[in-house]
């Protein structure tokens, strides 16, 4: 059993007046939602990288 699997089967344990198809299309939709918010959050962490490197003042060889 796969861990998608899993998830539906304990889905359905905690409702079990869903249909399989039902919580097979939640568990995908929670997975979308997931994956998107991962994606937007690595988006905001790359510009803010990018936002730092570019304040970052150039080090000419300088020690300090």
């Amino acid at each position: 059993m796969t861990k998608i699997d899993g998830k539906i089967e304990e889905l359905l344990a905690k409702h079990p007046n869903l249909t399989k198809l039902e919580a097979i299309k939640i568990v995908a939709e929670k997975n979308e939602r997931k994956k998107k918010k991962r994606v937007e959050k690595t988006d905001r962490s790359n510009a803010k990288k990018l936002r730092n490197e570019a304040n970052r003042p150039e080090r000419d060889g300088v020690d300090s």
